[in-house]
């Protein structure tokens, strides 16, 4: 195996990459041919020109495109311009599988593709190549997962190298499409990949809560307009600049244990963002920024990799925000890989990666990915390539002090906040439970009582009501201490907690020793039953210094036209009427 790649600058610069590509195809025994062309031109007679040619110097070739915001020559990020991948493969063949008509058909669009790629034999990888921002992606990706789990699948999305525009499209030898979604089928025994990421944003401060999203619009956060936590945390206001003025500090989630960065695209006037990306209501969602030291160092770990690896070509997918991140200094983490092999790719709107753990694919933003290939075995590099940040001078060299500095006291402001949540979650135990039975206080579960008759009235459903005394509890107290009172309350606080919610009911401390249990959906037959068979549990039961422990209860059936405090008392009178008849039974009324 093995690339070449080329950057046109004009029709000359064309028939030049025409003869290489010739004289490699004359000198090499290859099987299999295939270009990418990754444009940041967006005049479409040019692209039709240079696909045109392609098309007619190599027949027999494969062929993809798209719209780039920045094209990778190996070493280099040219200006703007168009920039041509040509892959050499001896044994492994390519098949490009197209997808058309895709907003609105997601769902059935990805399972035509996943169909269509598990009918091909030792299939190795899928290269995805779509203008994703125009998509339900979310939709599109579950079903691309059904693709067997062996199978790595990767890719990117189009869109020019203007934010503010909406340009997205791929192309190949039949034209240009904005609807349309090229999954690239890399298979044969001999052919290997492998495929990371490499991000390196980091949380800034404390998470908030997606309250409602649809797709890559995200509309509130804390139930507020979701652009108001750029403006009231970093000052930055709608206005015609709002993406360029973000993009610094995009906005992170996660979902299955994956970070997913997601950078704005653009504000409505309603201050919802849209995003380069997908977000789901209920997720967590934290302000980010961009620490220089930690992004080289996740370059540095994925060129470990690749170096162990040692493979014969290099595809690089990396978000556009990343390049506008590092400005003149974008080159300084491409350049190690095209060290080690012959590197091409594209800066993207938004990058697409399976988890090899799940088989679940994810779209991310702000993330390089590279994906090395080979054919064959190969031993791994002696040679250490890493990131040169001797470079980095200026703003960046100045964002990597503030960056530790941010780091810092982040980390302290998230410890405060985690320390500050447990202390309100054990505030909050306090103030709704009984700490010597576990039970709910008697606040919470008279709460809990009104909303339960609440629903009754409102399904027509019926509520069974027990209350419990535990007989001759005042002599054991006097007879052994309060402290042994104390332990006879928590074992049968933890024994009816038990039985009374494996039957979905709640149950609360009423006084010293009375409790009072609901039983949604429970007749009058169904919970005398329960009672009977609570009663019986306890006289069974060992209790520390006493022979024996019982308890009386009084059973009513709750009804629609009378009061909380009706219903308490005919349960209480049914209570009466079990001690006044020798304690140790049930009653009803």
């Amino acid at each position: 195996m093995k690339q070449i790649t080329l950057s046109l600058k004009g029709a000359v610069a064309l028939e030049k990459a025409i003869d290489t590509v010739k004289k490699e195809m004359s000198r090499g025994s290859y099987k299999t041919l295939l270009f990418h062309i990754y444009s940041g031109v967006e005049d479409e007679s040019v692209i039709r020109a240079v696909t045109g040619r392609l098309s007619m110097s190599f027949p027999d070739c494969h062929f993809v495109g798209t719209l780039s915001a920045g094209e990778i020559v190996d070493k280099h990020i040219p200006e703007k311009g168009i920039a041509v991948s040509a892959m050499f493969f001896e044994t492994t063949d390519i098949k490009v599988l197209r997808g058309v008509d895709v907003k609105g058909n997601e769902k059935v669009v990805g399972m035509k593709l996943a169909e269509e790629a598990n009918a091909i034999p030792e299939l190795k990888a899928l290269e995805l190549l779509m203008p994703g921002t125009e998509f339900n992606t979310h939709i599109l990706l579950d079903e691309l997962a059904a693709v067997s789990p062996d199978v790595i699948i990767y890719g990117g999305y189009s869109g020019g190298h203007q934010l503010e525009k909406s340009e997205h499209y791929i192309f190949d030898e039949n034209g240009i499409d904005d609807n349309a979604i090229y999954a690239i089928a890399y298979y044969g025994k001999d052919f290997h990949v492998q495929v990371d990421k490499s991000a390196g944003w980091q949380r800034l401060g404390m998470p908030f809560k997606v309250t409602k999203a649809e797709d890559n619009r995200l509309i509130e956060i804390n139930n507020a307009p979701a652009v108001e936590v750029y403006e009231k945390y970093l000052q930055i206001n709608r206005n015609d600049n709002f993406a360029e003025e973000t993009f610094e500090f995009p906005l992170m989630a996660s979902m299955d244990g994956e970070e997913l960065l997601r950078h704005t695209i653009t504000v409505e006037d309603n201050g919802t963002l849209v995003l380069a990306g997908y977000v789901l209501e209920g997720m967590d969602i934290y302000l980010s920024y961009g620490n220089p030291e930690d992004i080289i160092r996740k370059v540095d770990h994925r060129l470990e990799e690749v170096e162990m690896f040692n493979p014969q070509a290099i595809l690089i997918f990396s978000c556009s925000v990343r390049k506008a991140f590092w400005e003149n200094f974008a080159e300084i983490e491409i350049e190690p890989f095209a060290e080690i092999a012959e590197t091409s790719g594209f800066y993207t709107w938004g990058e697409v990666k399976r988890n090899p753990d799940n088989g679940r694919l994810y779209e991310y933003n702000i993330t390089m990915l590279t994906v090395a290939m080979r054919e064959g075995d190969a031993e791994p590099l002696e040679n250490r390539y890493r990131v040169d940040d001797t470079v980095l001078k200026g703003q960046v060299s100045l964002l990597k002090r503030l960056s530790k500095l941010v780091a810092a006291t982040t980390g302290e402001l998230q410890k405060a906040y985690l320390d500050l949540s447990l202390l309100n979650e054990k505030l909050e135990v306090m103030a709704d439970y009984d700490a010597l039975t576990g039970m709910y206080n008697r606040r919470k579960i008279e709460e809990r009582i009104a909303y339960l008759l609440g629903e009754m009235k409102k399904n027509g459903t019926v509520l069974g009501t027990i209350m419990v005394d535990i007989d001759h509890f005042k002599e054991v107290n006097d007879t052994y201490g309060h402290g042994i009172g104390d332990e006879v309350l928590s074992i049968l606080g933890k024994l009816c907690i038990k039985e009374v919610k494996e039957r979905g009911g709640n149950l609360g401390r009423w006084g010293g020793e009375e409790f009072f249990i609901v039983l949604p959906g429970y007749d009058e037959e169904k919970t005398y039953e329960f009672a009977e068979l609570l009663r019986k549990k306890v006289e069974e039961t060992a209790f520390p210094c006493i022979d024996k422990l019982t308890i009386s209860l009084g059973v009513h059936m709750a009804m629609e036209n009378e009061s909380r405090q009706e219903m308490y008392k005919k349960a209480d009178d049914a209570l009466y009427i079990s001690k006044q008849n020798g304690r140790n039974r049930t009653s009803v009324i």
